[in-house]
């Protein structure tokens, strides 16, 4: 099977991010290899948030344990409610966006914005 990442990505106490996420998917169960690469996928991403979350001189791994197979379980479980929340936040994302570039081409002298304000 060919990794998701093209190199290594090791983080904090984590030598290897892709395989230790490949290792937890392959225990939540039964999943077609399409799934199972999504999952990995979304799991490094989820590797990534949560060592945001932690302080500096917490163990990821002992995080990774604790909390990675939940929240894979979850992401698998509940698609539907995941995309939703992230269509939300582009949505926001969105104007926020907006408004900052409206802000900026404004005090450049572009040309007012052609769309209205929500």
């Amino acid at each position: 099977m060919q990794r998701v990442l093209s190199k290594t990505y090791a983080e904090r106490d984590v030598s290897d991010v892709e395989t230790h996420v490949r290792d937890t998917v392959r225990g939540l169960g039964a999943a077609t290899p399409v799934e199972e690469e999504q999952l990995v996928a979304k799991g490094i991403f989820l590797v990534r948030r949560i060592t945001r979350a932690l302080p500096p001189e917490a163990s990821l791994q002992e995080a990774l344990r604790d909390h990675l197979a939940e929240g894979l379980s979850a992401l698998r479980a509940d698609e539907g409610a995941v995309r939703a929340v992230l269509a939300d936040g582009a949505t926001r994302a969105r104007a926020v966006a907006r408004e900052t570039l409206d802000e900026v081409k404004a005090r450049m002298g572009f040309l007012p914005p052609i769309h209205p304000r929500a």
